[in-house]
């Protein structure tokens, strides 16, 4: 698969090795962008982090998309990303608003949102594909 279908692409199946390495990645890329904007504009940096985060959510998608297909599951299962998106948006207006005591919609988005993360982490990161081919496609060389 060359790296643009890998990006951009929401077909086929990917092991949890390149899973782990996009994830890596992925939030390195997080931290350094955001490290930057704090450093280099930190007046503009909370509207850019949700930005940031909404430039590298394409691409973070089509990547869980090809490891849900890779457990034999559609790409509905990347409904389960909705809370965990809410709270990263929500976190900057969160942080800002940080001496107001924490509203109950905040705890409860907070709490979906950890729950949905730890079944993505478990089913994406932890869980073998299924051996052979499925409806989404021949099975990932090194699916380790």
């Amino acid at each position: 698969m060359d790296f643009q279908s890998l990006l951009f692409s929401f077909e086929g199946r990917i092991g949890r090795k390149t899973f782990w390495v996009w994830n890596v990645c992925y939030y390195a890329a997080i931290i350094i962008l955001i490290s930057l904007a704090n450093t280099l504009v930190p007046l503009w940096a909370h509207l850019l982090v949700p930005v940031i985060l909404l430039v590298l959510l394409y691409p973070d998608l089509a990547m869980t998309a090809k490891r849900w297909h890779d457990r034999n599951k559609s790409s509905w299962w990347l409904l389960l990303n909705v809370p965990l998106l809410i709270g990263r948006l929500a976190a900057p207006v969160a942080a800002s608003a940080a001496d107001e005591p924490m509203m109950t919609w905040q705890t409860t988005i907070s709490f979906v949102a950890l729950f949905c993360g730890v079944w993505i982490l478990v089913e994406c990161g932890f869980l073998k594909g299924t051996p052979g081919e499925n409806r989404f496609g021949p099975a990932v060389v090194s699916s380790s």
